[in-house]
């Protein structure tokens, strides 16, 4: 299954990198690049995710970090869409 980043996902990405990098751009590479490892294993597992707060989403944990991957598994489609990534103190917007 394929992984697209649609552009709010790419956007939170751009977010999340530019606030830990602030600090350590060590770490920020390090977070983004886990975050890019976790879509990956979904995109082999989709079925891992809950339902998400938005009809027709799925949400997943990132494991040791507190980001949560919105997603989307369109009907008739090998795509997995990521839809936003947040960090889980956030308000989803993804609704």
């Amino acid at each position: 299954m394929k992984v697209i980043l649609d552009e709010e996902a790419r956007s939170d990405l751009d977010r999340i990198y530019a606030w830990i990098a602030k600090d350590n751009s060590a770490a920020a590479d390090s977070v983004i690049e886990r975050i890019l490892v976790v879509a990956e294993y979904l995109a082999r597992f989709p079925n891992l995710g809950h339902p998400g707060k938005a009809r027709g989403t799925f949400e997943w944990v990132v494991k040791g970090l507190p980001y949560i991957i919105v997603y989307e598994l369109p009907d008739a489609r090998a795509e997995l869409i990521i839809t936003g990534i947040f960090h889980g103190a956030q308000e989803n917007r993804h609704l």
